[in-house]
């Protein structure tokens, strides 16, 4: 029995070993093939030193220029990590030539290293650089590499003119350059619209575990997303199963209405069926062009309630910086200063001067209280024509909020703020929410009828995939249902009553720096620039008076 028992355990691991064996033949693809030489492709190499953003690296990059690019009209481009992947080069000649794919310049970036004195590696950058899950990698190809490629001729002196357009860009990579390749689409969509991942790491490295809850919160972006992994992927007891978290991300991408394909094998680790996969991953991330790749709608409940299907952010376009707070008025209307000027400036775009702020002012601290149809500062009128703002007000070392209308103030509280320029009072009166110094959390203060302060807890929580922690946020408002919108540098994240977000709302400007929420007009600065967004819930503003909502009970 003990000899039937190992003979059958014997036969189970070969079989699991067969099993995790390569396919032996996969069906041909004729744009595997080389084209003759005078057919292919240039290949320029150069390295890439004095990084700004990655300090003390070093790095090669190549550069391939398709025989078909013209010198004059901006070529598409596609971007890949640790350099030629995918016998890419020949595919390109290839699908250029059939027209399944646009004239595209390739350009290879290998990770950073960093040498001492003698020529020896001291820091390997590649984890740094491809499995963060913030924007610094995107900016590393903005604002260094892709300059540095289109300062480059090929041999016949034709000069290298990339699209800026992201409709036009593709960007891949295998492993930690498969997060590397999703994480710079998703944090600049501007930039990039067409992703092709490999084994992708989406693992407990540096974050990229948290994508899938993210993605299933946060409103689509224009991304259209080609998937490979294998069955027998890597599994570590450390980081987590690499397989299990690319199927998370294919789920969440489908739930959040992506136009995305995922091609499972049986590979394990291993660039073989990335490879096998590259030229229909092309075709297909290539489909239709040049009609653009298009965002989706949510399956997320909270998204379809406060958002309206096919109504986007609109750039205000100001003479000015809109770089500071901005204040919510009651005629669905925003106040910005651009020092020392304060300005109103309305949903169409027109905005008119209404005050104007002494040396010593801004409008970025506290000391702000609106009266009326004025907005002081330490007592002293800075703005007039505006009505219904919801703001704080300094008196010595203490703070204090304050509810106006019709000029009178109808609550003053005292509330110690904690590292945070904004707070936000729940439309029913009954609580207000400030800023927790060095984390991602917010405070959550029961307010009683006399305007005592009770209860203080750390009670709203937030996702930081930007590294963020410690950033405050200069915006928060609540909606007339009690939701909380609150500016972070991932976007407007939104929370329902029981603290926890549900709802994400980003721009491809960057993260967003403040907001104030109008009627049906939401307004976020991101950088120096102004949006709006018309939407379905309503902003709710403490000085028009107390609102009730139904609560949304346990949770």
């Amino acid at each position: 029995m003990k000899k039937l028992l190992l003979l059958l355990l014997v036969l189970c691991c070969i079989s699991a070993g067969a099993q995790q064996a390569y396919n032996v033949r996969s069906p041909f693809d004729p744009a595997t093939v080389k084209m003759d030489e005078n057919m292919r492709g240039e290949v320029i190499k150069f390295t890439l030193k004095r990084s700004l953003i990655y300090p003390g690296t070093v790095r090669e990059v190549l550069v391939y220029v398709p025989r078909q690019y013209d010198g004059e009209d901006p070529a598409c481009l596609l971007v890949c990590m640790d350099g030629i992947l995918y016998d890419a080069t020949t595919v390109m000649d290839n699908l250029i030539v059939s027209g399944e794919m646009p004239v595209t310049i390739g350009v290879f970036v290998n990770p950073g290293v960093v040498y001492d004195e003698a020529g020896e590696v001291v820091r390997y950058n590649r984890c740094k650089e491809f499995d963060s899950t913030d924007d610094l990698f995107a900016r590393f190809l903005e604002e260094e590499v892709l300059p540095q490629v289109e300062k480059l001729k090929t041999a016949e002196g034709k000069p290298i003119r990339l699209s800026s357009d992201a409709n036009d860009r593709a960007i891949t990579g295998a492993s930690s350059g498969g997060i590397a390749a999703f994480t710079a689409a998703w944090n600049r969509p501007d930039l990039f619209s067409r992703v092709y991942t490999t084994v992708g790491t989406f693992v407990a490295m540096r974050g990229g575990h948290e994508y899938p809850a993210i993605i299933r919160k946060t409103e689509p972006k224009p991304l259209r997303i080609y998937m490979q992994d294998g069955w027998y992927d890597v599994w570590n007891p450390t980081f987590g199963e690499w397989f299990e978290y690319n199927l998370l991300m294919e789920s969440a991408m489908n739930f959040a209405g992506y136009e995305v394909f995922h091609k499972w094998d049986r590979g394990n680790h291993s660039i073989k069926y990335g490879t096998l996969a590259f030229p229909d991953a092309m075709r297909w991330l290539w489909k239709g062009y040049p009609a653009r790749v298009q965002k989706g709608w949510s399956n997320n409940d909270m998204l379809q309630e406060i958002l309206i299907e096919g109504e986007d952010w609109q750039e205000i376009a100001l003479p000015f910086a809109a770089d500071g707070r901005l204040f919510a008025s009651s005629d669905s209307a925003v106040v910005v200063a651009d020092y020392p000027t304060i300005y109103k400036v309305y949903t169409d775009g027109k905005y008119e001067q209404v005050g104007k702020l002494k040396a010593d002012e801004d409008l970025l601290g506290d000391g702000l209280i609106a009266k009326g149809t004025a907005l002081y500062k330490h007592g002293k009128k800075v703005a007039d024509k505006l009505y219904g703002l919801q703001s704080v007000v300094e008196l010595a070392d203490d703070k204090f909020v304050v509810l106006c209308k019709d000029g009178k103030a109808t609550s003053q509280i005292k509330v110690v703020i904690q590292g945070c320029g904004a707070l936000a009072v729940a439309p029913d009166y009954r609580f207000c929410v400030t800023g927790e110094e060095n984390t991602h959390h917010l405070i959550s203060t029961i307010m009683n009828k006399n305007g005592e302060m009770l209860y203080s807890e750390s009670f709203y929580h937030l996702h930081d995939l930007n590294n963020g922690v410690g950033k405050p946020t200069m915006g928060m408002a609540f909606d007339t249902k009690g939701n909380l919108y609150v500016a972070t540098e991932m976007g407007v994240q939104v929370a329902d009553h029981n603290g926890r977000v549900r709802a994400i709302l980003s721009l491809p400007a960057g993260g967003v720096t403040s907001l104030a929420f109008s009627g049906n007009y939401l307004y976020v600065v991101c950088g120096d620039r102004l949006f709006v967004r018309k939407m379905k819930s309503e902003g709710h503003l403490p000085a028009t008076g107390i609102v009730k909502y139904k609560s949304q009970g346990q949770g």
